[in-house]
């Protein structure tokens, strides 16, 4: 990658600090387990390689990758769900690494949506939608059994980013979400009653054809029924996620613990926080999954509200870049890709610190460029890559 005109120095320096203040924040949380750093440091020089790749990789070419890409994906999240090891069985071991294949899916609906959405926005819409609801359900499902339950919402959330900015009007951003809103109502069935009313006066207000009607009523009826024995299928350190999120202090010492000890940890940093290596609850080790889902919490407890604040500014300039280069591309696929990383990296920023305070359940999604890690740190910098090509090529048509 040549450096010119053309380059985006604010992206460039923010990524720069992001990735720095990342080793600092591993190194702090991995205690006495250095090795943590070490395998830290590498996998963001092999990111680092790979973002230059991706920076001037030719993006048609992408685009007319996506059906093999898809196949990989589909490929890596069935083996992972009948030969995966590690934590909750979610990695697939290749050789000398271990992958997660929820974190090549997301990047993969992230990139089949960029090609799809423009073409079913041009083409008003047609029989397309049933097909891309389709395989984006496939990879949520697939991901979901895997078991990820995380990183399956994130892949909806992504999902109502990437439509709005598209440019669809709410109807079709309700109709797209309705697997998703299906699923909420069957709580009770008063509240089933009410979506399936809402529904109807949507597919009314939108003009549906009849086949529409029955895809959209029996999809929704058959997914709304079937949600409470998903929920049986849920493992139980998941269902304690979700529950625990609503009242963190009735387990206070089993899976409220965690919640409970991060807000003590960010609450002790103050104003300007204890100072590198000195925060007490991660040196005494209080903190569980500290170098991992909670790492925030370290990093606050250690540089206070100021050093929090700060890193949010250097979130807040990277997806403002992204998204300006995205906002001026030419080509629908290059700014849909590029939109699609900013959806990215404000879900796992907003979902990751709010799981930290209490607000939102732990779900386990990592705090990008800043949460120890391989597969995703790798989909991060594949995807900064892809935008950071777009931002240098706007021009492009």
């Amino acid at each position: 990658m040549r450096l010119n005109e053309r380059t985006d120095w604010v992206f460039l320096v923010t990524l720069a600090l992001l990735i720095i203040l990342g080793l600092l924040s591993v190194y702090s949380a991995s205690g006495t387990q250095k090795n943590l750093f070490t395998h830290q440091l590498v996998t963001l020089i092999a990111g680092i390689v790979l973002f230059l790749a991706a920076s001037v990789f030719p993006l048609r070419i992408l685009e007319e990758s996506v059906p093999f890409f898809y196949a990989f994906s589909l490929i890596l999240l069935i083996l992972t769900i009948f030969f995966g090891g590690g934590p909750a069985g979610r990695w697939l071991r290749l050789g000398p690494v271990n992958v997660q294949a929820s974190e090549i899916a997301k990047v993969c609906v992230i990139i089949l949506t960029a090609r799809w959405l423009p073409a079913l926005r041009r083409d008003s819409v047609a029989g397309g939608v049933s097909l891309y609801l389709f395989t984006v359900g496939v990879l949520t499902v697939l991901t979901l059994l895997q078991p990820d339950l995380g990183t399956a919402s994130a892949i909806v959330m992504i999902v109502f980013g990437l439509i709005y900015w598209a440019g669809f009007g709410f109807s079709w951003i309700f109709l797209f979400l309705s697997p998703l809103a299906a699923a909420i109502s069957s709580i009770r069935f008063v509240s089933w009653i009410a979506f399936t009313a809402v529904l109807c006066g949507v597919l009314h207000r939108a003009g549906a054809r009849p086949r529409r009607w029955v895809f959209f009523l029996v999809m929704t009826s058959m997914i709304a029924a079937a949600t409470p024995f998903a929920w049986g299928l849920l493992r139980p350190y998941q269902q304690a996620r979700l529950t625990t999120f609503l009242n963190p202090e009735a387990d206070p010492y089993g899976a409220g613990w965690n919640v409970i000890q991060s807000r003590v940890a960010i609450g002790s940093g103050g104003l300007t926080g204890q100072g590198f290596l000195n925060g007490s609850q991660n040196e005494l080790a209080f903190l569980p999954a500290r170098h991992t889902d909670f790492i925030f919490s370290v990093w606050a407890e250690e540089w206070g509200f100021a050093g929090s604040l700060f890193l949010l500014i250097l979130y807040g300039l990277l997806v403002w870049r992204i998204l300006s280069g995205a906002r001026r591309s030419l080509n629908p696929f290059n700014s849909m890709l590029g939109a699609g990383t900013a959806v990215f990296m404000i879900i796992h920023v907003v979902v990751n610190i709010g799981m930290t305070l209490g607000m939102m359940p732990v779900t386990g999604l990592p705090l990008p460029l800043i949460t120890y890690g391989g597969s995703h740190i790798i989909a991060e910098m594949v995807l900064l890559g892809f935008s950071f090509n777009v931002i240098r090529n706007w021009r492009s048509y």
